[in-house]
Order: structure tokens, then sequence, then C-alpha cells
């Protein structure tokens, strides 16, 4: 087969060039479709670093050009001062490196050349410079260099939707067999512009009817609005409010009506796309258009997968490497030692409610070693953090900064327990949780689906338990994370001293489980989704073990019951109150956004009852969100008796 890697960053080659891990990602797969005997190469932007990369690298000027103007419709709220349509008159060539035997395009000029240092032009443009546009046109130019030079019957494998929803109109009907991965989890109901999508796709002489259809029904009921209102805090769905000349499309929908297939990272991450099961989403997105076109486009939604670094695949877990280790740090080798690893992101990777409850197991004089690596580009300005390291200088070492592979590795060879807290559904399968557990760490994380295939449960005597699973969370500063953190950490902790035998059944568990995601078993999985497109076969069976997993996990959930209760006035307030035996939250919720969620307070009985006093709603009924213990949500309401 011909594949191309067509992606807005494809700078894996080069590891001083990487951004973002979806360039490493890329970078492993097309070395193993090179290997497997195809035809592989890639098309991508050189973000202003042909003379960088020309220091390693041959570059040799292609005999092709884009010189066109591109029109594009402006929302006139996101864009206020801007015309209606701007017209970019975008110049381009295209450049070519091969690297281990693997032909990379790079396509340069005017705005393709903007932002050489982050390649993604900053959020805060957006409405404010062109230059934010630099995506639209990077897609623009792609298709015409795809239409234009590459043949019919190519593999196009695009990634991330947000920087390709408009790639498949764009070279639709072209001969191509486009398949587009889901690299992150964004939030589901993601929408783009429709002027913009129609206009490009006319201007281009593609079909704009692709975009028709795509628009979500009213949500106004009481509970709807309740919930609208609620959920952007949770990462979990953006609002769209209507207004007139409002036309926003699902970005997902567009982008699977145009594909002979849709990947994603883990059956977790396709999973929660598919139904958000258990979280605060789960009942408004019955509604929308996204379900909709997802379950419509079923047959064509695989999982490709993804994998850890070749090089953690037999990484030998040695006492000696240990002692060395945490003896080299100033730290005793003798006690049990807690790991992290993951960029700097205090809410999406759930580090604030770490820090805060590592901190509570060291304050109540609990002795563990604590290794943390959180990468950031300047040393993080966050109290919690810099507390830990100097209230605990023999037990804690934190590093912000970049960190070798070779170094990471003694760290997780050292360590017994990995923790990784994510929050908001946002991982999609998180290399750093395989790697330390194919190290031999055993795993302390969040029940989020998207790390699902790891194995952690909450029941540590589960078949195929690799570590302990905590509750899902869609809060900032979540207490309930802070106190699952806490809690999780010190069983494990009291396991580590009490029942190392059981400690090493789950290590055991974990180095198998980890070191079974490697990038040959992902690269067969595509290629067999790949030659499916091409046979005009249905791509999902061509990875029906996924499929398999994905509905034995559906048939296995059961129900979260949000419980009852009831309402009276009392003056000029209302007093609620809730039975749900297995919650750990009762929220009220109003339908204003700006307006004050009321948390009911749990009765000393101990058992499931919760009590509280709001204002009396101008309509007479109240929407209220139960949280679980496990994470586990579901909405409900209550009519005010007599209301009015």
């Amino acid at each position: 087969m011909r594949i191309i890697e067509c992606h807005f960053e494809f700078s894996g080659f080069d590891d001083h060039l990487v951004k973002a891990g979806t360039s490493v990602y890329l970078w492993n797969l097309v070395r193993q479709f090179k290997a497997a005997g195809h035809e592989t190469g890639a098309v991508t932007a050189a973000h202003g670093l042909l003379d960088v990369i020309a220091e390693k690298h041959t570059v040799t000027e292609l005999d092709w050009s884009f010189d066109d103007r591109i029109p594009v419709r402006l929302d006139p709220v996101e864009w206020a001062g801007f015309p209606e349509t701007v017209t970019l008159d975008v110049t381009a060539r295209a450049y070519r490196i091969t690297v281990e035997g693997i032909d990379i395009v790079l396509l340069s000029g005017d705005m393709l050349d903007t932002f050489p240092d982050s390649f993604y032009p900053p959020r805060e443009l957006k409405g404010r410079g062109l230059d934010f546009l630099k995506p639209l046109v990077f897609q623009v130019v792609a298709a015409r260099y795809l239409k234009e030079r590459v043949p019919e019957g190519t593999i196009i494998h695009l990634h991330e939707p947000f920087y390709h929803y408009l790639l498949p109109g764009l070279i639709a009907g072209h001969g191509f067999h486009v398949v587009s991965t889901v690299q992150t989890n964004m939030a589901v109901n993601t929408k783009v512009y429709g002027p913009e999508v129609r206009g490009v796709l006319e201007s281009a002489g593609a079909d704009a009817s692709v975009a028709d259809g795509l628009a979500d029904p009213a949500l106004d009921s009481h509970l709807e609005r309740a919930m609208r209102a609620f959920l952007p805090q949770t990462l979990l769905y953006r609002d769209y409010p209507e207004r007139p000349g409002h036309d926003y499309l699902t970005m997902l929908g567009l982008v699977v009506r145009s594909v002979a297939a849709m990947d994603f990272l883990s059956e977790g991450q396709l999973d929660h796309a598919l139904t958000q099961a258990e979280t605060p989403f789960e009942q408004l997105f019955q509604r929308l258009a996204v379900r909709r076109e997802l379950r419509a486009h079923e047959h064509l939604l695989v999982v490709g997968g993804c994998a850890i670094g070749d090089e953690w695949l037999d990484v030998r877990r040695d006492d000696g490497v240990r002692k060395r280790t945490l003896t080299g740090l100033g730290l005793d080798p003798g006690l049990p030692t807690i790991y992290h690893n993951a960029r700097y992101s205090v809410q999406h990777k759930g580090q604030k409610e770490m820090f805060r409850g590592v901190r509570r197991l060291l304050d109540e004089g609990r002795r563990c070693n604590v290794l943390f690596h959180c990468l950031a580009p300047q040393p993080p300005d966050d109290e919690d953090l810099t507390a830990l390291a100097r209230d605990y200088p023999g037990l804690v070492r934190i590093e912000t900064g970049p960190m070798s592979s070779a170094e990471l590795k003694d760290w997780a060879v050292a360590s017994d327990f990995c923790v990784f807290p994510s929050k908001f559904e946002m991982d999609t399968f998180l290399m750093a949780m395989g790697e330390a557990m194919a190290s031999g760490s055993v795993p302390v994380a969040t029940a989020q689906r998207g790390m699902r295939h790891f194995q952690q449960s909450f029941d540590l005597d589960a078949p195929g338990a690799t570590g302990l699973a905590l509750p899902r969370s869609f809060r900032v500063d979540d207490p309930l994370l802070t106190e699952s953190v806490y809690l999780g950490l010190a069983r494990m902790l009291d396991l580590w001293h009490d029942d190392p035998e059981r400690v090493d059944a789950l290590r055991a568990r974990a180095v198998e489980v980890g070191r079974s995601f490697t990038w040959k078993a992902a690269a067969e999985r595509f290629l067999a989704v790949f030659a499916a497109c091409v046979a005009g076969t249905t791509p999902a069976d061509a990875v029906p073990a996924a499929r398999a997993l994905l509905r034995a996990a559906e048939e296995g959930v059961t129900a979260f019951d949000a419980g009852r209760g009831s309402a009276h006035r009392s003056g000029d307030a209302v007093v609620v109150r809730w039975q749900a035996q297995n919650a750990s939250r009762v929220e009220i919720v109003p339908t204003e956004p700006d307006g004050d969620v009321t948390a009911l307070e749990r009765d000393g009985d101990g058992g499931g009852s919760f009590t509280g006093t709001v204002p009396r709603p101008a309509d007479g009924a109240f929407a209220v969100l139960v949280t679980g213990r496990d994470g586990r949500s579901a909405w409900s309401q209550i009519a005010l008796p007599n209301a009015g």
C-alpha cells in the first residue's frame, strides 16, 4: 500500500523539533509501515524551519507551488472589527527531505512559516489576528498538493480533526482512502463555523453539502438549560448559544461523513466518544447531532491504538538501579517510592489534587519517597508543589525541566507506585503510565475510560487488576479527588508494608500489561484497517477484538441510580431533601451560566441523606446533579409543589 501521513505537525524525526506527543506517535507508526514493506511518506507544514532542518538533512525543492486566494467567512461575534469575509493571498512551495527512507514533504511560505517556536497559533489570537488561520491555510494548501501530486488509491492518514476538519471534504472524490485519527478528547461536541466550512469547500470546487443537517435541536427544557449552564466547567461540553445568523456544525460529524474510517487511540476513548457514559454530559449528549452522526457511521469507527516506546519493553527492574538512583537523589531506598511523570497541567493531569493528597500523607507522618516530574517551559509558580519540596527535603524530589529517557527509566524502576489522577477524561492513552507500568511501578490512577486498557481496578482482587482505580473527576480543584488520592496511596503504602507478595503480584501484572502495547502491534492493526478501506470492506470488522471489548464494556455497565428527593417551601426559600445511598455529592444547579450551584449537606446519620436550603426557583423546578462515590453521575429534577 501507499500511505501518506498528513498532519499539521510531523516533526518526530528530530527530538528537538517535537512540540506534542502526536509527532512521536506518527514517527513510530511510519517507521513500522516502512519496515512492513509499504511505501510511506508524510505531508506537513515547514513552520519556518527549513534552514534549521537543512542543518541535518538534505532539503530538495520540488516542482510544485500554490498561488491562490482563499476566501474565509468569519463569525462576526468571534471576529469583531473584521470583514465578514476575508481573502487570504497565499503562496507556498513544496520541499522534501528523506529520513530513514521516508520522504517528508514540507509546505512552506507565508502563513505556513509563522510560529516556528510553537507551530500552533496562540489561542488568544483568535478574533484578533488572521495568523490564527494558519491551520486552515495548511489544510487548503495540503489538499491541493495531495490532489495534484499523490496518486489515486493512496491511503491518506489524517490526525486530530480539529486540525483537519476541512481536509476530508476538500479531497473527497479524488480516489483516496482517507482515515482520520482522533488524537485528543476535546469536547465531543466541538463545532466549527458553518459559513467558513461551506465557503472554503465551494471556493475549492468541493461539495459543500457535506455540511448540511449538522445542527443540534433546541435544548430548552429546564433540565437541559441547567445542563448547558453547568457542563462547560466539566470540559466535556462547550455551549454554543443560539443567536441570529448562528451556524455552527459538529466537527466530528462533519469529518466522519467524508472518511473511509475514523480511528481512536484506545477502546476506552472510542467508548467515551460514543456514549459519554456515567459523566454529567451523558444525558444531554443523547440529544446532539454528533452522537447521531457517530452512531450512523459506527461501522467506520476503529481502534488502531497507541503504544509505549520500544526502549521501555525490556527495562530491567533491578534493586541495584533502585538503590543507586534513590541514594543518588539523597533518598532512602528502604522506603516505598511514589512516581509521577507528565507535563505540568494541574487540572488536566489532576496534579493539584495529587500535590495536596500527597501532602496530607506526609503531614500525617507517612514516610515514602516522592519523585515528581512535571515538565514545564519555565519553573511553575505553584505553592502546593514548591511547599512539598521545601517542607519535606528528605523525602521529595521534584523536576520541572526536561529529563532524558535514561533518567526517567531510572526513576520509574526505582518506584513502587505510579500515580496518574488525570481528570476530565482528557487522556486518551497516556504513554507515561504504560512506561511506568512496564518498569514495574504499580498504578494508582483515575478510572478514566481513555486509560481503562491499563486495567487499574477499584477491586484489587479482580482478575487482571494491575493496580488501584480512583474515581473519575470532572471538577476544577476537586476535593473528592484529593481525598481519593490520599486514601488510595495510603492503602497501597499499607500493602507495601503488610503484604509485599500482593504488591509483587500486582507489579507482575502491571509489567505484563504495560509491555503489551507495542508499535508493531499498533501498526498491524492500522494496516488491517487500511487494507479494508482499499478493499471496500467494513473497517470496523478489520479490528474485531476492539469492537468486542467495547461491546463487553457497554454490556457490563449498570445504570447509576441518582436517587430521589423532595422539596418544600420555608419562607422565601426552599428546603430540598435528597436520598441517594451511593452518592458522594448532591448539587442543585441553576439554569443561568453564572448562577450559584448549591451543594446539599450530608446528614449526620452517615447514610445517603442530603439536605439543603436554596432560593425559590422562578419556574418551580430544580435540576439535581448526583455524583457517586465511584465518580459516576446522573441528573434528576424536582418540581416544587404548588409553585407559583
